[in-house]
């Protein structure tokens, strides 16, 4: 009865270490590289990369904040007519979750549109972003705020 008692407590033993030693890491979530913003027409497009995610199969990250935007039609020669600009201050509240492979993701946020202003036939919106306060975040509370 010992011998059995003492082979059970090994093999209990040997899997524990076992489930121990192949374990998936937790991570320490952080950006790789600095998150970037550009202007595409009248969208902003918000691109990260993020790593130490672990084994975990998404990860959810938000972008939240504002954005101050002027636009103006203009003719498609290029020429101002003589319209007002319109100013724009937009909340920017987006989240999504994104698919983790290998413990990274690579992912972006589009902040679409820019500018409600409908330009007359013949004229083109012309949409310049003046200002944004905006901040990206992600698990185990990374973030990174856009200067």
């Amino acid at each position: 009865m010992r011998k059995i008692l003492s082979l059970l407590v090994a093999v209990v033993a040997t899997f524990a270490i076992a489930g121990v030693a192949f374990a998936a890491p937790t991570g320490s979530p952080h950006f790789v590289g600095t998150p970037s913003i550009s202007q595409d027409g009248n969208a902003l497009v918000i691109s990260f990369k993020a790593a130490g995610l672990g084994s975990q199969q998404s990860a959810d990250f938000g972008l939240t904040g504002s954005v101050s935007v002027d636009s103006q039609c203009w003719t498609k020669s290029m020429n101002k007519p003589a319209a007002d600009n319109k100013h724009e201050d937009l909340s920017v509240s987006e989240f999504g979750s994104f698919p983790v492979r290998n413990g990274s993701v690579t992912g972006s946020f589009t902040v679409s549109p820019l500018s409600t202003l409908t330009c007359p036939r013949g004229q083109v919106l012309i949409v310049s972003v003046a200002d944004y306060d905006l901040t990206l975040t992600g698990p185990n509370g990374i973030s990174y705020t856009f200067p």
